[in-house]
């Protein structure tokens, strides 16, 4: 888990660089990477997480 303070200093620094995509930590790249190749995969995963969620 990233502070506040992490993440802050993340978007300025990606400001800076002009940078479209705001990444704060490694592993959200893994996540986006996936949903744009694994769609089927990436959205069975969101529905178990929903219903992990849910208490379903």
């Amino acid at each position: 888990m990233l502070e506040p303070q992490q993440v802050a200093e993340i978007v300025v620094a990606t400001l800076r660089e002009e940078t479209f995509l705001i990444l704060p930590h490694p592993e959200v790249a893994q996540f986006v990477a996936k949903k744009a190749t694994e769609h089927q995969r990436w959205l069975a995963g969101m529905r178990k997480l929903q219903l992990r969620t849910l208490g379903v």
